[in-house]
This record gives structure tokens, C-alpha cells and sequence, in this order.
């Protein structure tokens, strides 16, 4: 019998305390690393880009972030957003929910307001906030190419 049948049959006949049957669901189950991402356009259609300083190649993205562990998405993409550059998001409303082809990643992808009330404000992450217009995108992620011809192309 192997290994995954053999937990199964452990969870449908022993009483087993709650404790242990989130240990068992947690061997059982893939693991996931689970981003946000936001896409925010002005008045004029531009994209808000952040230059991300960790990523060498295509610097320029989506403002978005990991969750924390027991963080709600709609809470961690503010959080991050605001963590990052000192910017405040308003209207979030979900898009979807994407997994990667390439690793164990969810993305919860989000569409928003910027909230002209705050100004940007560097961080260790990100050096640089703009708005782009869609003829003028700097080279982005295949993802977040996909996404803008989704969404807005």
C-alpha cells in the first residue's frame, strides 16, 4: 500500500485529533508559495510599474508581494504595496487566482486604484514607481505580459 492510500484510510477510521489530521493533510498536500500582484491603471490607461531591485533581468512589474503566513491576500497586497514604496491602494477588487507552469506559486492578482493621497517613498525592494503607457512598457515578465493583453489589450 502506498503511502498516500494508507493516510487516507488512517483519516476515515481512527479518531484522530484535529492536531493531527492538519499534520496529515499537510504531508498529503502540494505546497504553495502565494503571491499578490496588483494591476493599476490611471486616468490616462497607463500601467503603474514598480522597478523591482532584487530582479536583475526584467526589473520593471506588477506591485505585488508574498503572503505571510495567515494573512489574508486583499490585506498582504496592501500591506506590501505600502511596505515597498509608501503607496495606499483603494477599490480592490479580485481578478484571479494564477498558478505557475514553472514553480509551486500561486499569484492572487487584484485590480485597483492608486490613492492620490500618499506619495511614493523608495524602499530596500523598490527604487522606482511609474506609470507607463501601453506603446511604452519597459520588458516585463512573460506573466505579466500576459496579463496586460488579458486584462487591457
Amino acid at each position: 500500500m502506498s503511502m498516500k492510500p494508507f493516510l487516507y484510510w488512517l483519516w476515515r477510521v481512527l479518531p484522530l485529533p484535529k492536531r493531527l489530521r492538519y499534520m496529515l493533510m499537510y504531508l498529503i498536500n502540494r505546497k504553495f508559495v502565494v503571491g499578490t500582484a496588483v494591476l493599476i491603471r490611471n486616468a490616462q490607461g497607463e500601467i503603474l510599474l514598480f522597478n523591482h531591485s532584487y530582479r536583475k533581468e526584467t526589473p520593471w512589474g506588477f506591485p505585488g508581494g508574498y503572503l505571510m503566513r495567515g494573512e489574508d491576500p486583499h490585506e498582504a497586497i496592501q500591506r506590501e504595496i505600502w511596505e515597498e514604496s509608501g503607496l495606499r491602494v483603494k477599490n480592490l477588487r479580485l481578478l484571479e487566482v494564477i498558478q505557475s507552469d514553472e514553480t509551486p506559486r500561486l499569484e492572487v492578482l487584484f485590480e485597483a486604484e492608486l490613492d492620490t493621497e500618499a506619495d511614493f517613498t523608495p524602499s530596500i525592494e523598490v527604487s522606482a514607481a511609474r506609470f507607463f503607457a501601453l506603446d511604452d512598457l519597459p520588458e516585463l515578465l512573460p506573466e505579466h505580459e500576459e496579463i496586460i493583453k488579458q486584462y487591457i489589450q
